[in-house]
């Protein structure tokens, strides 16, 4: 049931007079609580859109985080397999050092058998050479045969000619030299001259001495008396007999030299001797090509023959013969020797020599 609130009458409200609202302090105007209402709304859908994307980016950065630690773990793996493969790289590259130098020394142990094969199979062509070298050498100063000493430098140059690649070259020029000195020389036949004074060495000892040879008789026996005769008596045989001891008696001979050396036999041996030596220091003149000291030789030779041994003997005339046939001979000038061959030659050995010590003094 409702109450009902009586109504006062208007006679008993007094009457009032209508007074304007008067502003309320602290009451929040409408229009500034709907733009409060407005504002929170707008900070609640900001929130809501700032909290979904929060959560947006936090699942956003979770995910990249894995994705980071899974690669950081990749990353770790394959460092990890990258140092372990560094590992046995460096082991590898430690190893296949080890093998680089096996394989160094080898190539150095081959490489010295290799120079000691080409040095010892040049030092043995340079041997050969030397050793022609110095035959003809000793052919031009001891029988001075041109002839034999261009034989044994064309047989030099000819060995090298076969091995040389270039090394040897300084040495085929000089002895390309020498020989060109040697063709302009002049080619006498000494070598037959000498073996003519080696004859005539070889006769000395059966040449007859001037004073040991029996002197003529001075009258040839009387002819036989072609007609018959009688026989002489006994006086007459005993007279002829006497007659001719008496003419042995006394003998007259005519000498081509008025005083004929008196030799005793020691003497007589010493002078063969003295005149084999004379004859032997002529050869070497002549080899030399000493001109001046091969005509004294000679000179001196023929005057020993001439005054000591007999001159009518065959031998002794053959003799005198051979002498004055060879002091006619001109040796001619001195030979060129095979100095700058010998120089070259020299020099070569001492340049390969020097590499071979440096080499021993590295090792």
């Amino acid at each position: 049931m409702s109450e009902q609130i009586p109504t006062p009458t208007p006679a008993a409200t007094p009457a009032v007079t209508p007074v304007p609202p008067a502003k309320r302090e602290g009451v929040v105007p409408l229009w500034a609580l709907g733009l409060a209402v407005l504002l929170l709304v707008a900070l609640g859908v900001a929130s809501f859109f700032m909290l979904t994307r929060m959560r947006t980016l936090e699942a956003e950065l979770h995910r990249r985080v894995e994705v980071v630690g899974e690669q950081a773990a990749q990353a770790r793996d394959a460092s990890e397999q990258e140092a372990a493969g560094i590992a046995t790289y460096g082991n590898r590259l430690g190893s296949q050092e080890v093998q680089l130098a096996e394989l160094r020394a080898r190539i150095e142990a081959y490489e010295y058998l290799a120079d000691d094969l080409v040095r010892s199979y040049d030092e043995r062509v340079l041997a050969e050479v030397e050793h022609a070298l110095v035959l003809g050498q000793q052919q031009l100063q001891l029988a001075g045969d041109a002839k034999l000493a261009l034989s044994a430098l064309s047989t030099a140059e000819a060995r090298l000619a076969r091995v040389d690649t270039g090394r040897f070259l300084p040495l085929r020029r000089a002895m390309a030299n020498d020989m060109e000195r040697l063709r302009r020389a002049p080619m006498a036949d000494l070598s037959g001259q000498a073996l003519r004074i080696d004859t005539l060495l070889g006769s000395i000892d059966s040449l007859p001495l001037a004073f040991d040879r029996s002197p003529s008789r001075a009258g040839s026996p009387a002819p036989a008396k072609v007609a018959a005769a009688a026989e002489p008596t006994l006086v007459e045989r005993l007279a002829e007999e006497v007659w001719a001891e008496v003419r042995q008696l006394v003998r007259i001979e005519r000498l081509d030299r008025p005083d004929p050396a008196l030799l005793s036999p020691e003497h007589s041996f010493f002078l063969r001797e003295n005149l084999k030596l004379r004859l032997i220091n002529a050869r070497i003149a002549l080899l030399q090509r000493n001109g001046a000291v091969w005509r004294e030789d000679m000179r001196l030779a023929r005057e020993w023959v001439e005054r000591y041994f007999d001159t009518r003997a065959r031998q002794t005339d053959n003799a005198l013969a051979t002498l004055r046939q060879l002091a006619s001979v001109d040796p001619g000038e001195g030979l060129p020797g095979l100095n700058e061959s010998m120089s070259a030659l020299a020099q070569l050995k001492a340049q390969r020599q020097r590499p071979t010590v440096q080499r021993e003094e590295k090792r």
